[in-house]
């Protein structure tokens, strides 16, 4: 699913006991005094800002995701077409320059901006440089308002980028350029013997590259969930949602999806929580769009969270995970999952964190690897029934030199193995940056 409302939790001291509400005066005041440990830079009236600017400097061993490999294809006309591809390496400069502001409009409601603008400078191929700006994923537009047993959350989040990395789906793709925007309300209904969320998000898709222009689309999200609370460390609870999904052009499926399930999160220890939830999930496709492709999704959902806090040094999540989301070169992809990540604090001003993940995915149809016929061949077909593993890892350190500049190095590995050719790919990328808080 694109997004989904996650339930938040209840703590309770005893049947009986009377909690502090979630979305009450206590709420609020606490969320205050968190914001106010932000170290803002500058104050102007009420606004409270924070200026940083960042300086990274990137190798890429395979900025394209693509192999060193030749395959024989065949044109529509049986003519054999051998095609070659080669991974690309690159040094990239990411300049970006970071705002958050805060406005707090009264005691019990506030004002966010997160902002960050960026751009990529490829230092020996121009042509993937970024094309406008990049603004980076956690860039927000938010308005919390508490009002008596409700917290409600404005919001619109929204981001361009342009690395394919994160779509594992892509091969033989350098710049996967796109607008993504979010924006919605989510609400939670603390009615002390339970809580309650409900929501709705508008979310969009803009390929800024014409070969993704078939992405192009809109779609509108309704979720909720209700929690009880047997005992003071267990919440139990059911959850669902409905996305319908329209593109602008006629080549993938529209799409509803529907998903309903059960949750359990239970505090097992003081330092290890665990969150399981699992259930039906539906995207049912009206099969109208050119992709070779009629098959809906009928299957389930399931997935695994586990946050450990090992001692003051050692602090981990795992997740892992079963589900269908929206394809990329087909009607979805069934997607299996494991994924950790550990947080060491060894050294003073020092923090480190590494990170392992493993996929194992399958695209729902398409016709093959094929080339696409008329002039500009080798082109190839974008949809695509395609099987892969990915995996791989990372590891970051970051080090507080001064109040001010903070450094970080990020080594990052990731291989994909497709059983179609010429989509497999190894991608190495070590990167240095640096930070100034104003």
């Amino acid at each position: 699913m694109i997004a989904s409302l996650v339930f938040a939790g209840v703590a309770a001291r005893a049947q009986d006991a009377i909690r502090p509400s979630l979305a009450g005066e206590a709420a609020a005041e606490a969320r205050r005094q968190s914001i106010d440990k932000i170290p803002y830079n500058l104050e102007v009236g009420p606004i409270k800002f924070r200026f940083s600017a960042t300086m990274g400097f990137e190798y890429n061993d395979n900025v394209n995701l693509a192999e060193d490999g030749t395959y024989t294809f065949f044109t529509p006309a049986g003519t054999p077409f051998p095609v070659t591809t080669e991974a690309q390496s690159d040094w990239i400069l990411h300049p970006q320059v970071n705002l958050n502001a805060l406005w707090p409009i009264t005691q019990l409601n506030t004002l966010r901006l997160d902002l960050g603008i960026g751009y990529s400078i490829y230092m020996d191929h121009s042509d993937y440089n970024t094309s406008s700006i990049l603004l980076s994923p956690g860039s927000q537009l938010a308005f919390d308002i508490f009002v008596g047993d409700f917290r409600i959350n404005l919001h619109d989040r929204f981001s361009i980028q342009q690395d394919p990395i994160s779509e594992a789906q892509l091969s033989n793709v350098a710049d996967y350029g796109r607008f993504e925007n979010l924006a919605g309300i989510a609400v939670l209904w603390d009615l002390n013997q339970a809580v309650v969320t409900f929501g709705y998000d508008h979310y969009n898709f803009v390929a800024l590259e014409d070969r993704f222009e078939y992405l192009d689309r809109n779609a509108d999200i309704f979720a909720g969930s209700i929690g009880f609370t047997p005992t003071a460390t267990m919440t139990i609870g059911a959850e669902g949602s409905i996305t319908d999904t329209y593109y602008d052009q006629n080549v993938l499926n529209d799409s509803l999806a529907y998903s309903a399930g059960l949750f359990l999160e239970t505090q097992l220890t003081p330092n290890l929580r665990v969150r399981v939830a699992g259930g039906y999930q539906l995207i049912d496709f009206d099969n109208t769009g050119l992709v070779n492709d009629n098959q809906n999704s009928d299957d389930y959902y399931a997935n695994l969270v586990l946050s450990h806090r090992v001692n003051s040094v050692f602090s981990h999540n795992l997740s892992i995970g079963h589900e269908n989301t929206i394809g990329v070169n087909s009607n979805y992809v069934t997607l299996n999952y494991i994924r950790h990540t550990g947080t060491w604090n060894v050294f003073y001003h020092t923090l480190l964190t590494t990170e392992l993940f493993y996929e194992d995915a399958a695209d729902s149809g398409g016709q093959g690897t094929t080339l696409l016929p008329g002039p500009g061949l080798p082109l190839f077909n974008p949809f695509v029934a395609e099987s892969f593993h990915r995996y791989g890892g990372a590891i970051s350190l970051g080090y507080q030199l001064t109040p001010h500049v903070t450094l970080g190095f990020r080594y990052q590995y990731t291989q994909k193995d497709s059983d179609q050719p010429l989509r497999d790919y190894r991608q190495n990328r070590v990167s240095f940056d640096g930070t100034y808080s104003f």
